[in-house]
């Protein structure tokens, strides 16, 4: 025979079945997110970092060589001067420039390039305020279109003839005409202009040079950048792994979140239950009869426990609750839900059986 138990009412809190199931959700997520947060902070011991890496980089040589070509005259024995001399700017008659530029990277790569020489006659004026151009006069030597080649074979060499005569005459005439005291030189540039592509970046590069001598004055002094080299640097960033610290303050408050979440859940569950808006006279009336029964039903599991085939039907529970105060008996009680609602209560007094069924 099965163990019978004290029958007792539930004491849980009845709430409607949408916000038991919401309530049930959010409790689940906020342990998901606390041991999602939890099982990332303990097994990642690396982060990412952006660190800025020099992927290339490249430089402009140049260098230039000159020789100063004289006229025929009684005062200098030689036809031509190098470098670092004193000229007489009467004297000159043309300047012989080698002019020679190199493009050098880290890692070779096709190259777009462009260049051209030019000449600039430039004259300022200046008092006591302030400097003004009084002449500003750009010509193009030579000037080569894009090409393409690998950086490695970038290299240009051009050998320029500079009628320096020509520039120096037409500076003096025009301070004479003008009657204008000015400073003046004549600049012979090259341009270089340059386009790689690396790692999908454009890198661009303009490189100048100058070759710079005074005009119209008695002494032409020369101004120039004999050899030079510029270069750069191109950076892109790029994502690091870096051992990370155990960040112990985070792994106590997704510990707790999950604690939260779980006490939730399990509050949820044991402490509410669905409630049914649907009643009808069968669940009022149980209802009615445990409660006013409460201190003597006593639960069976099975209805063979009980001899219901010979107990005498009664009309009420009240019947049955005057039987047993007189027995001093409990009231066995047994509660069908399929395949119809039933509840049965039996009393067994003087080996006779009682019974009311509710239905």
């Amino acid at each position: 025979m099965q163990k019978r138990k004290r029958l007792q009412i539930s004491n849980r809190i009845k709430i409607s079945n949408t916000l038991r199931t919401t309530l049930i959700f959010i409790s689940i997520i906020v342990f998901a997110i606390g041991s999602g947060n939890l099982i990332k902070e303990v097994l990642s011991n690396h982060r990412l970092i952006t660190e800025s890496k020099e992927i290339y980089n490249y430089s402009n040589k140049f260098s230039e060589n000159a020789n100063i070509n004289l006229i025929s005259n009684e005062y200098v024995e030689q036809d031509e001067m190098i470098e670092g001399q004193t000229y007489l700017s009467d004297l000159i008659s043309t300047i012989n420039l080698d002019m020679s530029y190199k493009y050098v990277d880290s890692n070779p790569t096709d190259v777009t390039y462009s260049y051209k020489v030019e000449t600039v006659i430039k004259a300022t004026y200046s008092n006591t305020k302030s400097v003004y151009d009084v002449m500003n006069k750009t010509d193009i030597i030579k000037e080569v279109g894009e090409k393409t080649v690998k950086s490695n074979d970038l290299s240009i060499d051009e050998k320029i003839t500079i009628d320096y005569s020509k520039y120096h005459q037409k500076v003096k005439k025009f301070k004479q005409e003008m009657g204008i005291n000015s400073e003046a030189y004549l600049l012979v540039k090259m341009i270089v202009d340059t386009k790689a592509n690396v790692e999908g970046q454009e890198v661009k590069n303009t490189y100048e040079s100058f070759y710079k001598i005074t005009l119209g004055d008695k002494v032409a002094i020369v101004d120039e950048k004999a050899t030079d080299e510029v270069g750069k640097s191109v950076y892109a960033d790029t994502k690091v792994k870096q051992k990370a610290d155990v960040n112990y303050k985070n792994i106590v408050i997704n510990s707790l979140v999950m604690l939260v979440g779980l006490l939730l859940l399990r509050g949820i569950i044991k402490k509410t239950e669905k409630l049914n808006t649907i009643r009808n006279e069968y669940k009022l009336e149980l209802n009615r009869i445990l409660k006013s029964c409460e201190s003597k039903l006593v639960q069976i599991e099975d209805l063979k426990q009980i001899d219901i085939e010979h107990a005498t039907r009664v009309k009420d529970i009240y019947q049955l609750l005057k039987l047993s105060d007189e027995a001093l008996v409990p009231i066995y009680c047994y509660i069908k839900e399929e395949p119809q609602e039933e509840a049965y209560f039996i009393v067994t007094k003087y080996e006779k059986s009682y019974i009311y069924i509710l239905r």
